[in-house]
């Protein structure tokens, strides 16, 4: 049967394992194709045939011609709907593997840059290097020796007594940003003890999807609560962290709360609007 070369003069189906068959396609049905040889119908199933070509001088009827090519291409609609057929010869192609899934982001070690442009005016922290701005409390001072070496801490404030301070910080992704795992939620995890989450809900901020935390946890005996926004400016997100002990909670708290809420990027090419 595979061997089959005849008198029909139509199709010449051609099978992966490098046989051919001349006859003419009926019909095509469960994945297989039906086949009139001179020897008799055939069923070939369609995972073994490589390609089937019509030729050009064979002596079918038009009808005829037109359902032998109508058998095929619906076989190939049901492997590769959008699979265009070629008039001369129709190849049976598989159905295509799908696109592999994109590389997973993750944070990436970036340092800051060596010099930083950043001024207080009035009550506003204005950092021109990364443009962006938030409310500074009068009172509250920048200190210089903010610790940068890991890369995202860019300013830390705070009043003259140490009891409340907050950071401004920068992380860098491979890719899109996962604000639920950064590395700002890791330290503090590793740094507090007994770290709770006590609140946690997804905003905007012009724009930009944003996350919010209320946390607390122990450090040196004392307990300390924080309050984080992070929001994902492209491949970078950027952080406010404030803390202060539980014993200054009730006053500093709306503080930090209205630094929180103040944080904007600077409009291009204008100056800060920063709520006073």
């Amino acid at each position: 049967m595979l061997a089959a070369v005849g008198g029909l003069r139509a199709e010449e189906i051609t099978l992966k394992d490098g046989k051919k068959i001349t006859g003419t396609v009926v019909g095509f049905d469960n994945g297989m194709f039906r086949v009139e040889t001179d020897f008799g119908f055939a069923l070939i199933k369609r995972e073994a045939v490589k390609s089937i070509s019509f030729g050009a001088g064979d002596n079918k009827n038009p009808a005829a011609k037109a359902a032998s090519r109508a058998a095929v291409e619906r076989s190939n609609a049901q492997a590769a709907p959008s699979a265009p057929s070629s008039p001369a010869a129709v190849a049976v192609k598989p159905a295509p593997n799908p696109p592999p899934a994109p590389p997973v982001s993750q944070p990436l070690d970036e340092p800051l840059p060596t010099e930083v442009r950043e001024r207080v005016e009035g009550n506003a922290y204005i950092n021109e290097t990364f443009q962006f701005s938030f409310y500074k409390p009068p009172g509250w001072k920048v200190h210089e020796n903010a610790a940068r070496e890991t890369g995202r801490a860019i300013v830390a404030l705070g009043p003259e007594d140490e009891h409340t301070v907050l950071f401004a910080e920068r992380q860098v992704w491979s890719g899109v940003p996962n604000l639920k795992a950064d590395a700002t939620d890791a330290n503090l995890r590793s740094t507090y003890r007994d770290y709770k989450l006590l609140s946690e809900s997804s905003l905007e901020v012009d724009g930009h999807p944003a996350l919010r935390r209320e946390f607390s946890g122990v450090l040196d005996g004392a307990e300390w609560r924080g309050i984080s926004l992070r929001v994902a400016q492209g491949n970078t997100v950027f952080g406010l962290v404030g803390l202060t002990s539980a014993e200054n909670l009730q006053f500093q708290q709306a503080v930090l709360n209205k630094i929180i809420a103040s944080f904007r990027f600077l409009p291009s090419g204008s100056a800060a609007q920063v709520a006073r």
